[in-house]
């Protein structure tokens, strides 16, 4: 059994991490409800710039964009959204999966991938794989601004239109609900693509409802969708990282939270020890005493 003095070292240090874990888990909890309320602010607007997309997309006219065409590159651009901290338990760990399964297909079907990394952990990984990225985002904390997603965006889009890139996608931490986030690849371009995610994602849309033939378009349809495409590339975009944001901080809350009850048994059980140990050095004592006491007779 350990002495008291052992047993009080550890004791405090299990009392100074449990504090240090409680406010992480505050502060990360504050940031968590911050994103999700942006996040969920926007929902109803995602739905409508679905919903307007579908009906876009589904005339018996066909919309002749640039941004609806097939790929005619072969190489791949993708935007990892990882965290620059750690502490919050497999966050990245799945990401890295999602890096090295894109690797390995492209190896497979002879395809070039330009990374574009967000997060120290995620350009450590992709160092440790030999992979140069394009470009850190290193200019923002967690959420790009809206001008920094409008660069970021028209960037990709020139990308696309000139023929350099023919596909985008970005990895990152999907956020579904505060009991679960799931790691994925959201194909931003072609636009196509992210059209039927968005979809699947909103409101159901039934193609017997609606039909964009019963409404009264000025300017035409194609000249409508052109902006729509930019906007949908747009709030995308931003909505992966806000996503991003709030799985990252609540994947922390849960491991903070569970150190903090870990570190408070482990401080129970030491203070057990401690009484224990006590005790016996006081039975020690006594023994002593009533030794002496026996042997002065």
């Amino acid at each position: 059994m350990s002495n008291t003095r052992q047993i009080l070292v550890r004791k405090n240090a299990a009392s100074n991490i449990c504090k240090v874990t409680g406010t992480m888990e505050t502060i990360s909890a504050v940031r968590y409800r911050q994103y999700y309320n942006q996040w969920q602010e926007g929902q109803a607007f995602y739905e409508s710039l679905a919903q307007l997309a579908y009906l876009a997309v589904s005339a018996e006219q066909s919309i002749d964009h640039p941004l609806m065409k097939p790929p005619a590159s072969k190489t791949q651009a993708v935007i990892v959204i990882g965290s620059d901290r750690g502490l919050c338990g497999a966050y990245n760990n799945d990401l890295y999966r999602q890096i090295d399964t894109h690797t390995k297909m492209a190896k497979r079907f002879g395809r070039e991938l330009r990374f574009y990394a967000k997060g120290r952990k995620v350009l450590s990984y992709l160092e440790h794989r030999d992979i140069t990225p394009v470009k850190v985002y290193d200019e923002f904390a967690e959420a790009p601004s809206a001008e920094q997603i409008k660069a970021m965006a028209d960037d990709f889009t020139q990308q696309y239109l000139a023929g350099e890139i023919g596909r985008l996608g970005i990895v990152y931490n999907r956020f579904f609900s505060a009991a679960s986030q799931k790691v994925q690849t959201l194909t931003i371009l072609p636009v196509v693509d992210l059209i039927d995610d968005l979809t699947t994602r909103a409101t159901a849309i039934w193609p017997w409802e609606l039909s964009f033939e019963e409404f009264m378009l000025r300017p035409s349809a194609a000249e409508i969708f052109d902006g729509l495409a930019t906007m949908i590339v747009r709030t995308s975009i931003q909505g992966c990282f806000l996503e991003a944001a709030a799985s990252e901080h609540l994947s922390r809350v849960v491991c903070m939270r569970n150190a903090t009850d870990n570190a408070e048994e482990m401080i129970t059980e030491l203070s057990k020890e401690y009484n224990r140990a006590r005790q016996g050095q006081i039975t020690v004592e006594l023994l002593d005493i009533v030794g002496g006491v026996e042997a002065m007779k």
